[in-house]
């Protein structure tokens, strides 16, 4: 059964224990939230939820992780609708840095 509005508190709930340092927290509220939102979100919506996860594992160290979890972000998006193909330009981006770091 699908619990969006649960889903997005735990996102919430994910990004705020983020900001407080609490990484264990957020990324297991962000893992629980994307489990949630696979039955019946829209794709932005999921990608929203991945590029959150990838933040928190980029700052807590999980780099590999973290060029994933925005791996799966674009995934969801589609680079022919403009808003949408903003956002995968700023996500590869940051996935594009990250890989930068990795191969150092």
């Amino acid at each position: 059964m699908c619990k969006l509005g649960k889903a997005w508190e735990l996102n919430r709930e994910g990004m705020q224990a983020c900001n407080k340092g609490d990484f264990k927290k957020a990324e297991t509220n962000l893992k629980a939230a994307i489990k949630m939102s696979q039955c019946k979100s829209k794709k932005i919506h999921r990608a929203t939820l991945h590029n959150n996860l990838a933040v928190v594992l980029q700052m807590s160290g999980k780099v590999e992780e973290a060029v994933l979890a925005y791996d799966l972000a674009i995934g969801f998006l589609n680079p022919d609708h403009k808003g949408q193909a903003a956002l995968i330009e700023r996500f590869e981006s940051k996935r594009d840095g990250l890989k930068l770091k990795l191969a150092a």
